[in-house]
């Protein structure tokens, strides 16, 4: 658990740091919103991501290979955060759990697009989202 702790805690200081000297999009914060459907990849996998922004409030459901679950998080500033805790889908890991804990955090970039670092319980990723194009009409 320590361990879990250190890898999530060093690279949040170092975005909380870091985060406001990388480059930000021209819009206002006000402006910055990242409800919807969106496509993230990490290191192999591709998994789909809603995403519902209230805020600064994130709520939504992230799909991985163990089935989808709730995620909860913030956006605020250009700077994302969520976390989530799945029952596994009945896999077990190797302390001999069924639960997938997964903690991410990231930043728009200058493309629309979010990047950033997912720490679970099964492996720790480099991740990136793309927002999957509105169907017409909406």
């Amino acid at each position: 658990m320590r361990k879990l702790f250190w890898k999530i805690a060093v690279p949040t200081v170092i975005l909380l740091a870091f985060g406001p000297l990388s480059a930000q999009s021209a819009k206002t914060s006000s402006d910055q919103n990242v409800s919807g459907a969106w496509t993230l990849s990490a290191e192999g996998y591709v998994l789909p991501m809603t995403l519902n922004q209230d805020g600064t409030r994130l709520t939504g459901t992230l799909e991985v290979t163990h089935g989808p679950f709730a995620i909860l998080g913030e956006f605020k500033k250009g700077r994302i955060h969520f976390a989530g805790t799945s029952d596994g889908g009945g896999i077990r890991h190797d302390d001999d759990s069924n639960e997938l804990d997964v903690w991410a955090i990231g930043h728009l970039q200058s493309a629309g697009t979010l990047a950033g670092t997912r720490v679970s319980t099964v492996g720790d990723f480099t991740w990136r989202a793309i927002r999957k194009p509105q169907a017409l009409g909406h």
